[in-house]
This record gives C-alpha cells, sequence and structure tokens, in this order.
C-alpha cells in the first residue's frame, strides 16, 4: 500500500503543478510565445518520472490474470487511442503544442467530429485509455492512477467548462444544453 500513496501524492503533485501553471493569472504573468509549447513539454516532462515509477514499483493485482480482462482492457485502451486521435483533428496541432508562433487569431468553437456527440472527447480518450490500462494490468497502482486522473480530469472539465464560457458566452451555452460533457446519448 505504500507505494500507491506515494503515486496518489505524485498525481496530486503533477495536478496541482499542471492546473497552477494552466490557470489564467500565471498565463497572464508568462506572456511568451514559447509559454504553450514549455507548457506542453514540463507536463510530459513531469509525467515521465511518474510513469516510470508506476511501472517499476511493485503493486498488489487486484484480479486474477484473465484473457477477458485483457482483452477487454486492451480493446478500451486501443479506443481510448483511437478516439485521442480523431479528437485531435479537432485541434491545430502547431498551436495546441505551441509550435505556431504567429498564429493570432481568435479561437473558434469547433462542434464537428466527435464534438458533435461529446463536448470533452479527447478526455473521454484518456479515461478510456487509463481504466483500460487499470483492467489490462488489475494492479492497485493502476487503480490509484485510474481514480487520481479520473478525479483531476472532471475537476479540470469543470475549470475548463468556466474557460469556455467566458470565451465563446452564449454559443458555449447552447452548446452544454445540447451536447453531453462525456457520456454520448445514445
Amino acid at each position: 500500500m505504500k507505494n500507491e500513496i506515494i503515486l496518489a501524492l505524485l498525481w496530486i503533485g503533477y495536478g496541482i503543478i499542471h492546473s497552477v501553471l494552466a490557470s489564467y493569472s500565471i498565463k497572464k504573468i508568462f506572456t511568451t510565445q514559447y509559454y504553450r509549447l514549455i507548457y506542453n513539454g514540463l507536463a510530459i516532462f513531469l509525467l515521465i518520472p511518474i510513469v516510470y515509477f508506476q511501472l517499476t514499483s511493485d503493486s498488489k493485482r487486484l484480479m486474477e490474470d484473465s484473457i477477458f480482462n485483457q482483452i477487454l482492457g486492451g480493446i478500451m485502451m486501443a479506443s481510448g487511442i483511437f478516439v485521442m486521435y480523431v479528437s485531435f483533428k479537432n485541434y491545430d496541432l502547431k498551436e495546441f503544442i505551441g509550435i505556431d508562433f504567429q498564429n493570432k487569431k481568435q479561437p473558434e468553437l469547433t462542434t464537428e467530429g466527435l464534438s458533435e456527440f461529446v463536448r470533452h472527447p479527447l478526455y473521454v480518450g484518456i479515461l478510456l485509455f487509463i481504466w483500460g490500462s487499470f483492467g489490462f494490468f488489475a494492479t492497485e497502482l493502476f487503480l490509484t492512477t485510474a481514480l487520481f486522473l479520473s478525479i483531476y480530469i472532471r475537476i479540470g472539465i469543470y475549470f475548463e467548462e468556466k474557460k469556455l464560457v467566458r470565451t465563446f458566452g452564449k454559443k458555449y451555452e447552447e452548446y452544454q444544453k445540447n451536447v453531453p460533457m462525456l457520456i454520448p446519448r445514445l
């Protein structure tokens, strides 16, 4: 259980740093054109030791090895990767990464593609991947990651929604009324 507590603390620390750096007040302080690139680079850099700790630490299995769980977990992970890939088609990838230094255009609300069905398809892909990873590996550490990242994503969506309403106003509020946040209507 000690490794799970350490991992939980690492994820909490990561979430705090990631959120503080994404906050409007920090963005106002660091007005460099390289902010987004630095932010993304730091986010990836800080993930490496957490993932390394998770993959190399001992952890108790929570379920018996099962081909069914591994197939289902694998399908969920592959689906998550696919959803993330398709979700990125709604973004200007250069702008998202932070390497489009000439782009000064106003943000546009994109409601096509997977965004027709859920407001945050990229988060859906991440959630599918992390819960699929838990299903595949079935350890306490993977459960810890799935739980903490699910909570962090939900908190992040709350603040993201506020920012999107500030940015797009009534247009986004109407979109909120018609399109579910994470789970598509069937």
